[in-house]
């Protein structure tokens, strides 16, 4: 688990009487006719479906924007800013810088390391539900959310297509093995096959004003993010990288996701809108398959793996794999929630399945909710409870293990509320004062909150079609993916918060008070004097006196 540097720095009844979609691995897939290696198109969407775009790529680089690539004009058009205040600020408090940006056109006054971006969402009448944030320049600009088309280079069959953050690669991502960010040369912003920890996933601060008033278990009020569509033909799946992160003030016990159309109290579900063949939510079971010179061999695997679909931070929670050269710093286990697809009017329709188009078990749904369930079996529960609010934020002791700002820092302890303790793998043994006065002396440790146990990572897919007004008229309109945190039951403080966390200060130094030296004519066997200032040796003035006694009898022989 690593810390975020400063410049990369923020009884409810689901589903009630309707159907549901549990994520189960389906039945054993069995060979078909139609089972055969396929273009991409089938599985990420035709060229000519409802598309989500920016209106100011830049032509002949993906994933960029502007007339010539421009440092300082960000990806627009495609996240619908009506209900959006985007706002430059400084990265070290997050108050406004007083820079500028145009939501009409992408361009931003030129940002500076230590400068960042917020973009407030609102609700219908004017109410901050969410900040979403993304990195802070150089690695990422404003606005949080762009899209993405056309990406020929994912794999397992994950569509080509995405929401993504408007962020930029370093060193291990980028084609040069250089940092490719906003102050190099030839920036290279991500796209959806970028790598991992690529810093794809826009982050969603669930605020305060959602969960207003709402009892425990109860759900909130939705987080609505708006995006425009033009009509293209037929279905185009978006993968969604993002992050949703409780500064709610209270503890969650899940979320939900549900697409439809409107803000805050107009909105409407697809399937209330009778627009859920045209515009749904999937979790990518049965969707998945391999890719082979371009081609997609569908195999009706799975998108995501079953306990990666709404998941704490593999560094805290997961075990060492080919991302992580550690076992999570808490558990070996995923800490996170079960995710099931559902239907808010009746019981979903379904439509074929590309890889089993003849075979009604393989059918996909046109679900328009997908919502988080029980809680994934971890040390999450027994050491933090229910899903942390922000302000209960645990402490850590991290290491800029490569003292360099822009990647993240590692955790090397946590405040278990009576002492700095190791990860699991220690059996959270105590850090002993050995170790805490080494850390204590070198500038690369530093204390922190662990934000990522508020930090829970999301995996799901949108699916857009054509006509979602339901207007022949018209060739565009726009869609909602509204986030809903959803109210735990218990909201006991976590007990953590005992006493305050021993600072990570150097022991200090007990002060010596001097002591003058005692000075002796002597070769040890006479006695010394001294009044604390200069030490004086009582013989002396006898010797003196003896002396002008001897000078005054020769001066009376000479005369």
């Amino acid at each position: 688990m690593r810390r975020l540097p400063m410049h990369a720095r923020a009884g409810f009844n689901f589903f009630g009487k309707y159907g549901m979609m549990k994520h189960t691995q389906p039945k054993a897939l069995r060979a078909s006719a139609v089972s055969l290696a396929i273009t991409g198109m089938l599985v990420a969407g035709s060229a000519y479906a409802g598309t989500i775009d920016n209106t100011n790529n830049t032509a002949g680089k993906l994933g960029a924007c502007g007339a010539d690539d421009s440092m300082t004009t960000a990806c627009v058009g495609a996240w619908n800013l009506g209900n959006v205040d985007v706002t430059l600020t400084r990265a070290e408090d997050a108050t406004p810088s007083g820079k500028t940006f145009d939501p009409a056109t992408g361009n931003y006054a030129p940002m500076l390391v230590g400068d960042s971006f917020a973009s407030m969402v609102k609700d219908l009448a004017g109410k901050v539900m969410a900040r979403l944030t993304g990195k802070d320049w150089p690695v990422g600009e404003p606005t949080g959310i762009k899209a993405v088309n056309g990406d020929n280079k994912v794999s397992n069959g994950k569509p080509e297509n995405c929401l993504i953050n408007t962020s930029y690669l370093g060193a291990n991502d980028s084609s040069t093995g250089l940092d490719a960010y906003l102050d190099s040369t030839s920036p290279e912003p991500v796209i959806c096959s970028s790598g991992f920890q690529s810093h794809k996933r826009f982050k969603v601060a669930m605020l305060a004003s959602t969960v207003a008033n709402k009892a425990n278990g109860e759900a909130g009020e939705g987080i609505d993010l708006v995006f425009n569509v033009t009509d293209n033909g037929s279905l185009t799946p978006y993968q969604v990288f993002s992050k949703i992160n409780n500064y709610t003030d209270k503890r969650l016990g899940g979320y939900k996701i549900v697409v439809g159309r409107g803000l805050g109290t107009d909105f409407r579900p697809a399937g209330d809108l009778g627009i859920a063949d045209k515009l749904h939510v999937s979790l990518g079971l049965g969707e998945g398959g391999s890719k082979s010179q371009g081609a997609v061999t569908l195999d009706g695997s799975d998108l995501f793996e079953g306990d990666g679909l709404a998941t704490f931070s593999h560094g805290l929670f997961g075990t060492a794999d080919k991302n992580f050269d550690a076992n999570g710093f808490f558990d070996t286990r995923t800490a996170g929630f079960s995710v099931v697809q559902s239907c808010s009017e009746g019981t979903c329709t379904t439509y074929p399945n590309p890889y089993a188009p003849a075979d009604p078990a393989f059918n996909l749904l046109n679900s328009d909710t997908i919502a988080s369930t029980t809680k994934l079996e971890s040390n999450y529960g027994t050491l933090f409870g229910d899903w942390l609010p922000s302000q209960w934020q645990p402490s850590g002791i991290f290491h800029d293990d490569d003292n360099d700002p822009t990647t993240d820092a590692v955790l090397k302890a946590w405040w278990n509320g009576s002492a700095w303790v190791l990860n699991n793998d220690s059996g959270s043994a105590p850090v002993t004062e050995a170790q805490f006065a080494a850390w204590a002396a070198d500038p690369l440790y530093s204390v922190a909150r662990i934000e990522d146990v508020l930090n829970l990572g999301i995996n799901y897919i949108v699916k857009v079609g054509d006509d979602l007004d339901n207007d022949p008229g018209t060739t565009t309109s726009d869609f909602t993916i509204r986030i809903i945190p959803v109210v735990a039951d218990n909201q006991d403080e976590p007990s953590f918060l005992g006493s305050d966390p021993t600072p990570l200060e150097p022991a200090p130094v007990t002060p010596v008070t001097p002591v003058d030296p005692v000075v002796s004519t002597s070769d040890g066997g006479g006695c010394s004097a001294s009044t604390g200032k200069t030490p004086v040796d009582p013989v002396l003035p006898l010797l003196a006196a003896l002396g002008l006694v001897g000078w005054g009898l020769r001066r009376a022989r000479h005369h």
